[in-house]
């Protein structure tokens, strides 16, 4: 095969497989954006604010348990022989720590209560989250395994499957049984369990242990790589949640329930971050095994950079219409959205310029990464947040994820992963004044948010060529790819 035609083939795989990944988040994308209007319509911002405790301390618990060696088990499978094996192992752990909370949780259901709710009587909802912890560690590890197998299809389906269990449910609440936040919780918790059942059941040849053996140089390995991540982790998950206990310190139920409406809409971002994560990750570490030439890393980057940039554009300008569907409780929204929206955009894109720090196994600096953005998270939610409530959060969130992008892209750059990001950082930039403009309620706003998609198109015109090239089938031996913008 000669070299154009396998630099051809490449990248056309590349986009193939990352269409497949994509179906699933894309469907799932459209349930979820059924599920948000119908639920907003029915539960008012107060208990909806409510609700988002719930999700919020799952999460944060959800991430802990998995020690770090979810991100372990990606980075040893391909070079692993025995992935059955490896997957066990790597499970072994989250899921002991998982079974513990559920114990505990049924041990002391009013204490669990009173934390969770600030109420004694929610026994069974406590229990459930119990449950759904456990669920969602399992649910976790098999996920990661469908992709780093890159099964597109399945990986797409189960997404599909989880979206409309959670939606069939949320409508039989909210229609029959009550309108409350206990409604939320209950159709999202009782849609993932029975997702998830379906996983183990599907899948039920990965719990086989007739032939597991634990592996304690490779436990420890993972360890190693897996035990920094957690302290990482942690901050990534106080980073996500520090707008939200903010706005509950400072704030109030409704100011939380705003912000957490504008997160869904903000999640339409999410999809495509998920989509491309999904298959990026697995993809970039084979890339990597084969010594792949940078270029190629690059070429992806800039591409995903002006993907997300332009989606973001389109948000703002239809931003009116998609907080609309809301209810008219949720008008507030709109000043948000164009914050929030940067939180999944830099996330996306950093996660193909921090590659240097995964493939020089060092881990640890993912802490440093996480002090650097949770630092002004802090300072600004301290400064904002009780003047300006749930504007303020967002504010918050989307400067502490510049910060974010900087120091992954420092580190990775300085860990062997150097190209020319000088684009990017013009582009966020941009980005940022155009969320600042959209704070603003006048006339000349759609005006101002088509200048900027120009501006943005101007400044990336480089990367439209490239993608033009490849589109007409030319030799990538042939692309500039300088260390110019």
């Amino acid at each position: 095969m000669t070299n154009r035609n396998y630099s051809i083939n490449t990248m056309n795989n590349f986009i193939k497989k990352l269409l497949g990944f994509s179906v699933g988040p894309v469907a799932g994308a459209f349930i979820t954006f059924i599920t948000i209007p119908l639920t907003t319509y029915f539960i008012d911002p107060n208990e909806y604010g409510k609700a988002s405790m719930f999700s919020l301390f799952q999460m944060i618990f959800g991430t802990l348990f998995y020690f770090g060696l979810d991100q372990a088990y990606t980075r040893e499978y391909h070079s692993s022989s025995k992935k059955l094996n490896l997957f066990q192992n790597a499970l072994l752990i989250p899921l002991a720590m998982a079974f513990m909370l559920l114990i505990i949780i049924m041990i002391f259901p009013s204490m669990t209560s009173k934390v969770l709710f600030n109420s004694s009587e929610l026994k069974i909802t406590s229990i459930l989250f119990g449950v759904m912890v456990v669920s969602m560690v399992i649910e976790r590890f098999i996920l990661i395994s469908l992709r780093m197998e890159e099964k597109a299809l399945e990986y797409s389906l189960v997404s599909i499957f989880t979206k409309l269990a959670i939606l069939l449910l949320t409508l039989m609440f909210v229609i029959f049984i009550r309108r409350d936040f206990l409604a939320v919780v209950y159709s999202a918790a009782i849609g993932q369990i029975v997702a998830d059942l379906y996983l183990v059941i599907r899948y039920r040849y990965l719990f086989s242990y007739k032939e597991f053996s634990l592996d304690k140089k490779l436990l420890k390995r993972m360890l190693w790589f897996g035990l920094p991540i957690i302290l990482a982790s942690s901050l990534s998950n106080l980073l996500n949640s520090l707008d939200r206990l903010s706005l509950r310190t400072w704030s109030d139920f409704y100011q939380i329930g705003i912000f957490t409406a504008t997160l869904k809409i903000a999640a339409s971002l999410a999809v495509v971050q998920l989509s491309f994560t999904s298959f990026w990750v697995p993809t970039a570490y084979r890339w990597y095994e084969e010594g792949k030439d940078i270029k190629y890393f690059k070429i992806v980057s800039d591409s995903i950079l002006l993907l997300m940039s332009i989606l973001f554009v389109i948000i703002l300008v239809f931003k009116d219409l998609i907080v609309y569907l809301l209810s008219p409780e949720y008008a507030d929204a709109k000043f948000l959205v164009a914050f929030l929206c940067l939180q999944p955009i830099l996330y996306t894109v950093s996660e193909t310029t921090c590659l240097g720090i995964v493939f020089s196994r060092k881990s640890y600096l993912g802490i440093w990464v996480g002090l650097i953005a949770i630092i002004p998270n802090i300072i600004v939610n301290i400064i904002l947040v009780p003047k300006f409530g749930a504007v303020g959060a967002a504010i918050a969130t989307s400067i502490s994820y510049i910060f974010f992008f900087i120091a992954r892209t420092y580190f990775s750059n300085k860990n062997g992963m150097r190209f020319s990001v000088t684009k990017h950082y013009i582009v966020i930039s941009l980005l940022l004044v155009g969320a600042f403009l959209n704070l603003a309620s006048v006339s000349w706003i759609f005006i101002a948010n088509i200048l900027l998609l120009i501006l943005l198109s101007v400044f990336q015109i480089s990367t439209l060529k490239q993608i033009w090239t490849i589109y007409k089938k030319k030799d990538l031996k042939g692309l500039r790819l300088t260390q110019n913008v």
